[in-house]
């Protein structure tokens, strides 16, 4: 008996290491080139004023912190605020100022982008004025894997 015991542990030990040795591993270069791939996208919707495509990356509770406050939003609300400064602002130049750099959890359920920009151009103000900007921003937006695709859920913000 203690025999057949000892030959069933090994076995066991044997199934669990292949069955570890078997899970997927994440794909860190192809995850890499897709969170580039959706921060080149929010800079071009800003460019385009494209609020539907802006908006279908962010998660239905999106945590945004700037300026000393965080505030959650929802999808409708953030798309009914950005939609207002999209429209009332023009962009004379929006760029990355430094190769963005892009990080993964070990388990690959959650990734990072800190980047650097410039950004510049006008807003038109409420009562009618227009206000010119030339900013430089640097941020961290956080993202989760979910199914396919990944989806921003919180971004800390700074600009000078």
């Amino acid at each position: 008996m203690n025999l057949l015991k000892k030959s069933q542990s090994i076995a066991l030990v044997f199934l669990v290491a292949a069955l570890v040795s078997c899970q997927t591993r994440p794909d860190i270069d192809n995850w890499k080139s897709e969170i580039l791939d959706l921060h080149k996208k929010f800079i071009d919707d800003h460019l385009n004023k494209n609020i539907d495509s802006f908006i279908e990356d962010y998660a239905e509770d999106y945590i945004f912190v700037a300026n000393g406050e965080i505030s959650h939003r929802t999808k409708d609300v953030f798309k009914a605020s950005f939609s207002d400064y999209l429209n009332s602002t023009t962009f004379l130049e929006y760029r990355d100022l430094e190769e963005p750099f892009i990080g993964f959890s070990k388990d690959g359920s959650l990734a990072w982008s800190i980047v650097k920009v410039k950004v510049a151009g006008s807003q038109n103000l409420k009562e009618g004025s227009q206000k010119d900007f030339d900013v430089t921003y640097a941020w961290i937006t956080l993202y989760e894997r979910q199914g396919d695709r990944w989806i921003r859920t919180v971004e800390v913000s700074t600009n000078n």
